[in-house]
């Protein structure tokens, strides 16, 4: 039987674009942890809870569909943990960026613990705009021309911030005075992609559950051009998703959406070389500051290496 409403204990507060809904699924598979649908409620970046502090975009958001806007419909989210989930989370990823939900988080769960997986920083911009081609968000058909927009654009979504999305050393700075060094662990991208398991191991470390085996990761959230954008709206729509997670087992779902999106979505050329270098050599110093903040090594994010997709 499901247990009293349970306040969420950790927060996968982004980045965006690099892995964490990915990492949510693998997550949800976990018998000691419970991860609220939708993934992203937003309610502590947007709701009720942060509402006072809000404007521009925010307050654009607070109005949406996607977003949680009451303490109750979002204590509801997880409702139904039972007693052997010890772990309640959500990830939303607009938590990472937004001013202020690092001290919401903490007051309203003191507890908590963050993950944050983060990205070479103009790869994940590439990918969000990749990911704003797909949804029809993003007008400038070129990378490029988009980077020279995001400077005149009023009250933009987290997505089309390409650049300020990207100052991943601020934000980790912060979280680190907010919660202190034990309660937050930084993730990378290439380590979800090249080494699962061992980033597997290191998640449960931290949230002191059993490693068991790391659950199969499918890529989640792929970006792309839809050849049928009905199909691609249909998909993402609230009601379907719920819909469909209701039928289908756990773990499924996900492998269904992302075999269709293989198919639907048509891949975008990777980002130019030359873009690449611009924006790489933009974030060269707040690379350096997340070297020294988290101890890794990033030297390979400071050259121009690769082109990235989505």
């Amino acid at each position: 039987m499901p247990t009293e409403t349970r306040r969420p204990n950790l927060f996968l507060v982004g980045a965006q674009k690099s892995g964490t809904t990915t990492l949510a699924v693998m997550l949800r598979q976990h018998p000691a942890v419970f991860m609220s649908t939708p993934k992203e409620p937003g309610y502590l970046a947007f709701g009720e809870a942060g509402y006072t502090g809000l404007d521009g975009y925010g307050r654009l958001a607070h109005a949406a569909s996607w977003v949680v806007r009451s303490e109750g419909a979002y204590l509801d989210l997880f409702r139904d943990a039972d007693g052997r989930q010890r772990v309640l989370g959500e990830a939303s990823t607009w938590y990472l960026s937004e001013p202020g939900c690092a001290e919401r988080l903490r007051a309203y769960s003191p507890d908590a613990r963050i993950v944050m997986i983060l990205r070479q920083p103009a790869e994940r911009a590439y990918s969000a705009w990749s990911h704003a081609r797909r949804d029809g968000e993003e007008p400038c058909e070129r990378f490029a021309d988009a980077l020279d927009a995001e400077a005149t654009r009023s009250n933009p979504s987290h997505l089309l911030r390409y650049r300020e999305m990207g100052h991943y050393a601020r934000y980790l700075r912060h979280y680190l005075e907010v919660f202190g060094p034990e309660r937050v662990l930084v993730l990378f991208y290439e380590d979800l992609r090249d080494h699962p398991d061992r980033l597997w191991r290191q998640c449960c470390d931290f949230l002191g559950i059993q490693a068991i085996p790391a659950p199969t990761a499918h890529r989640q959230n792929r970006s792309g051009m839809p050849r049928s954008r009905l199909l691609h709206k249909v998909l993402r729509a609230e009601g379907f998703k719920r819909a469909i997670k209701a039928l289908l087992p756990l773990g499924f779902t996900a492998w269904v959406k992302g075999q269709v999106d293989a198919v639907n979505l048509q891949k975008l050329p990777p980002m130019g070389a030359g873009d690449k270098a611009r924006l790489t050599a933009e974030f060269a110093e707040e690379i350096r500051e997340l070297e020294a903040l988290t101890g890794r090594d990033l030297r390979h994010w400071l050259t121009a290496g690769r082109g990235a997709s989505g």
